[in-house]
């Protein structure tokens, strides 16, 4: 490996994320959720190539929208300028915001998804889910739409962890991406995400099913993640050290497996050669760059933005009352800076509020600290910096604290 290369490269990705840097510090929250379809009747996954399945849902919706994605002409994905519409590996259908500084307007722009696409739905007797995990259908009776990507993953996750094949055919969640305005914001915003996602994780727990049966604990969704590949998972080393920076983040890509590579072709399956095997001795190229961020798994995540990936898939007002407690918490310095302050924990810390929350629920503990009153302070707190009247979009979280009820308790009552 080319030294020069190294640090040119490493200068390549580093000044990706300086350019993320929100100089006007106009702040936006994006959001993305992803849906499981099912029959209605069976509660089974309406699958990619099935009749009427979701190739013919894509097609179907296709008029509503100006532009089209295709792959080896395959209509994988629809857009217009306020959201994008793609597939994940079992075609879990997932919509994606643009970020906008009103959450009033992410719901109004979501609602106008659901008016599409709902009355095709109700034609078929299909349901759109927001649930962390198929209700009803195995993973191994759920294959692959035809990208080409999702077979190079697949392949590498048998061997990686034991859990690889349900995280990409079962799972669902809700990512939320904020913004930052210089480095020292993006290390507030992404180590105080790390410090509340054992809270985020609990109050969007929304996996009551697990291959067909009752899951018996919670968080299941953190459950698979963890045994899928810590190479590319969980939490970032470093997280807490005194030099944590954008170069941290970067040398962490740079010794990345990346498992595929696009390339003019199409692409190449690359295993476990890491970004620095194969860049060692050439630059990295933009599109590179933007691989290079796909390809971990982070609960945090950075790319332009900071993406907090830890949640579910919620029902709207759930993902509303998510959407103002990021915003609540994150938007506004002081509030970082005074939970930061309050919280000095480590990565191990973490870890054991997580372990404790999906042994225990409400009744364990954050650290050192029972759930239910860290809980109560972040939505106290985020409930005191919103504004025009936003706090209301919190009451759904606070009734299941209130309850001490999760979505997945919920969905058990029905």
């Amino acid at each position: 490996m080319d030294n020069d290369y190294k640090q040119q490269n490493l200068e390549i990705l580093e000044q990706h994320f300086r350019d993320g840097c929100k100089l006007n510090c106009v702040q936006k929250l994006g959001v993305e959720i992803e849906h499981i379809i099912v029959h209605r009747k069976t509660q089974e996954a309406v699958t990619y190539y099935e009749e009427h399945g979701i190739a013919w849902l894509l097609h179907q919706l296709k008029a509503f929208y100006p532009h089209h994605h295709y792959e080896n002409e395959e209509l994988l994905g629809l857009y217009n300028l306020d959201y994008s519409i793609s597939l994940e590996p079992a075609a879990q259908l997932e919509i994606s915001i643009m970020p906008k500084e009103s959450i009033r307007v992410i719901m109004k722009i979501y609602k106008s998804f659901l008016q599409v696409i709902e009355p095709i739905l109700e034609e078929e007797d299909y349901e759109l889910l927001t649930i962390g995990y198929q209700p009803k259908s195995k993973v191994d009776d759920l294959p692959l739409i035809p990208k080409k990507r999702y077979e190079y993953m697949d392949e590498y996750f048998k061997t990686s962890g034991t859990r690889g094949r349900n995280m990409m055919r079962g799972t669902a969640a809700t990512q939320i991406s904020i913004d930052y305005c210089c480095e020292q914001d993006f290390i507030r915003k992404y180590r105080m995400a790390y410090i509340v996602m054992p809270a985020l994780k609990l109050l969007s727990d929304n996996t009551p099913i697990f291959e067909g049966k009752d899951y018996p604990g919670r968080l299941a969704r953190t459950e698979i993640w963890n045994n899928v590949d810590p190479k590319r998972c969980g939490i970032l080393e470093g997280l807490f050290d005194e030099d944590f920076s954008f170069q941290t983040y970067a040398e962490y890509l740079w010794n990345l497996p990346l498992i595929f590579i696009p390339t003019e072709e199409g692409s190449k399956y690359t295993r476990e050669q890491r970004v620095c095997d194969i860049w060692g001795d050439r630059l990295i190229e933009p599109e590179d760059v933007d691989h290079i961020l796909s390809m971990t798994f982070l609960d945090v995540r950075v790319k332009h933005y900071v993406e907090i990936r830890g949640a579910d898939s919620m029902p709207m007002e759930y993902m509303v009352s998510y959407l103002a407690l990021i915003k609540g918490l994150f938007f506004e310095k002081e509030v970082t800076e005074m939970l930061l302050r309050r919280y000095p924990v480590t990565i191990e810390d973490i870890r054991k509020a997580e372990d404790s929350l999906q042994r225990d629920g409400y009744q364990g503990e954050i650290y050192g600290k029972p759930a239910v009153k860290f809980i109560e302070e972040l939505l106290n707190l985020a409930g005191d910096h919103l504004e025009d009247g936003e706090s209301i979009y919190l009451l759904p979280f606070r009734q299941l604290l209130k309850h001490r009820m999760t979505l997945a308790d919920e969905y058990h009552q029905k």
